[in-house]
């Protein structure tokens, strides 16, 4: 299954449906239950409380594929094999083996990336 984040389309406008998200550094979702004179009031799974910001901390936004990618160190003819998130993390393992080890790197391609 492919993974999803949340991507900046614009700056808040009410008739856009959701997703929303708030921050600048972080995108963290959220959910606008009202704005007055340019503020907003605010939910979020990842804040404890409601709160209020101001209308250009939120954004429009939109679900957007990210393709998995992971390596995986093993040796050849072997059913033994590991898999690591990183490069650096499989490099340095990959070092440390026996002879006859490899390295695959896997990514996912995502529908409209060619083949």
């Amino acid at each position: 299954m492919t993974q999803k984040k949340l991507e900046i389309i614009g700056p808040y406008t009410p008739e856009h449906e959701g997703p929303y998200v708030w921050g600048n550094s972080e995108l963290l979702p959220c959910t606008v239950h009202a704005v007055v004179q340019g503020r907003a009031f605010v939910t979020s799974k990842c804040v404890a409380a409601p709160f209020i910001t101001a209308v250009e901390n939120i954004h429009n936004a939109r679900e957007a594929p990210v393709a998995r990618e992971f390596w995986i160190v093993g040796k050849v003819g072997d059913a033994i094999h590991f898999r690591f998130n990183n490069s650096a993390a499989a490099m340095d393992f990959w070092r440390n083996c026996a002879d006859q080890t490899e390295i695959i790197h896997v990514r996912e391609v995502l529908p409209g990336e060619g083949a």
